[in-house]
């Protein structure tokens, strides 16, 4: 390798590493920008409505530049809206409704776990075996959801915080859902085909229930408008580029250690911008899922691709 490649090679490294960084800082802040706009008084359903028919309307123009050849088999066209319904859909039902009623540190920390959830899904429906290092991981996981989960039980400060994040754990169990779904669709639809359909289908699906929101519409504030913005282009649209590109140049297990700092973003997020409180036993907790799914992940090439599907997509 000649100095002017290993410098090149460097240079990528490093954009890289920004690009996988800035990727961590949307898609943690993406918490606290939803829990912003449901605090401004927009609708649930109303608001992820929007959050994806923006995001279509910008990937659409993108795939028919990039990828203009890309079409829908007609045996993918079913399981294209099942994976758009569990993986839009219903889990942004679960989303949004835990995020108003919950902390967005609690709901970062709980979907961190989804990986978790997911091995344990394939293990009940295809039987796969899962070694003793791995168990241990998803022991952690699951006592770290208990310390957040235990946090949000009724109190005088914050009494809907446990169905909050019983709500939330809704939305882990329908995105493994959606992975068991979109097994096959990922090796004949790119990425960004699958990223842009299931966001149209998504939106098309949750129209109906923002329709039944109807009578709680009011003009959306300036600053509400900004952070569906924020959603639909930066955590939807930039961050998938920003993601592939970072997968290309750095090893899986790199990224997959920065992918477990969201919940982290999320909680200072949250704390400094609005005022959430953060006690101990959330840290504890979500410490305890960081390093479950970090064990589970070891032996990586499975699990990894779970949760390098998960990023794909549009969950944050």
């Amino acid at each position: 390798m000649t100095r002017k490649s290993g410098r090149s090679k460097a240079a990528q490294n490093a954009l890289a590493n920004l690009a996988i960084i800035a990727t961590v800082i949307f898609w943690g802040m993406s918490f606290v920008s939803s829990k912003a706009i449901l605090n401004a008084g927009v609708p649930p359903f109303t608001m992820a409505f929007l959050r994806f028919l923006i995001a279509s309307l910008i990937l659409l123009p993108i795939l028919k530049r990039l990828q203009p050849d890309t079409n829908i088999r007609k045996e993918d066209k079913v399981p294209l809206m099942l994976s758009a319904l569990f993986g839009v859909t219903i889990y942004f039902l679960f989303e949004t409704w835990g995020i108003k009623l919950t902390s967005a540190a609690s709901a970062s920390m709980i979907v961190a776990s989804i990986p978790v959830f997911t091995i344990c899904a394939e293990y009940v429906i295809y039987k796969n075996s899962i070694s003793p290092i791995k168990w241990l991981g998803v022991l952690m996981s699951i006592t770290g959801v208990y310390f957040i989960i235990k946090r949000g039980q009724p109190s005088e400060n914050n009494p809907q915080a446990l169905w909050g994040n019983l709500l939330m754990i809704g939305a882990c169990l329908s995105w493994v859902a959606y992975i068991l779904i979109s097994k096959g669709l990922n090796s004949r639809l790119s990425g960004l085909a699958l990223t842009t359909y299931q966001s149209l289908f998504g939106a098309l699906f949750l129209l109906p229930l923002a329709l039944l929101e109807r009578n709680l519409w009011r003009p959306i504030p300036p600053i509400a408008w900004i952070n569906i913005i924020y959603l639909a282009v930066f955590c939807s649209a930039i961050s998938y580029f920003l993601y592939i590109y970072s997968l290309s140049h750095l090893d899986s297990v790199v990224v997959s250690s920065y992918v477990n700092l969201i919940p982290v973003v999320s909680a200072l997020g949250g704390t400094f911008i609005l005022g959430e409180e953060i006690t101990l036993q959330q840290i504890l907790g979500g410490l305890i899922v960081i390093a479950g799914v970090y064990v589970v992940n070891l032996k990586k090439e499975e699990a990894y691709r779970n949760l390098k599907q998960h990023k794909q997509t549009t969950s944050y």
